[in-house]
Order: C-alpha cells, then structure tokens, then sequence
C-alpha cells in the first residue's frame, strides 16, 4: 500500500487556495464574539457549580438540623433528670406534708 497523504494534504491546501470566497463578512467583529462567547460560558460557570452542589448544601443543613434538635431534647432530658434529683423547697414542704422521709 502506497503512503501519499502529502499528496492528499497538497491537493487539499490547492483546493482551499483556489476557493475565493469573501470571507470578509465572517472576519468582522470576530474578536468581538469570541470575547463574548467566552465571557458567557465563564459567567455560567458559577451558577453550574452551585446548582451541582445544591444537594450537598440541603444535606448539609438537614443534618445541622436534625444535630440541634436532637442537642435541644438531650439537654431538656438532662434539665429534667437534674431538677428532680436536686431537694428544692416544694419537694421538702411535700414530704413532709405526706409524711415520706428519703
């Protein structure tokens, strides 16, 4: 098998040369758009991200809420056991009163 893909690429560069469009319409203001373009797909970039990451936010905060509850009803437990082990006035006026000595 014969290799004359330099021939090919020549007949290609031939071809592209002898083609003489006005390509001036498309050269106009090409910077122009490309920036824009650019600029477009790089402002996007965030808000992708964030909607990407919003299901590990919305995890996130339903596990500090369910961590603060959850603190919230071990502390009111604690508060609870505490005032029922400390001898506060009411329950010394009540033992006496019903005649139950601790």
């Amino acid at each position: 098998m014969k290799n004359n893909a330099g021939e090919n690429l020549d007949a290609l560069f031939a071809a592209a040369r002898a083609d003489e469009r006005d390509t001036s319409r498309v050269e106009f203001g090409f910077e122009t758009r490309l920036a824009a373009r650019l600029r477009e797909e790089g402002g996007g970039s965030l808000s992708a991200w964030a909607w990407k990451l919003c299901p590990f936010f919305a995890a996130l905060a339903l596990a500090a809420t369910w961590w603060g509850h959850v603190n919230l009803r071990a502390e009111a437990a604690a508060e609870v056991v505490t005032e029922a082990t400390q001898e506060n006035a009411e329950q010394v006026l009540l033992a006496y009163m019903t005649g139950e000595r601790r």
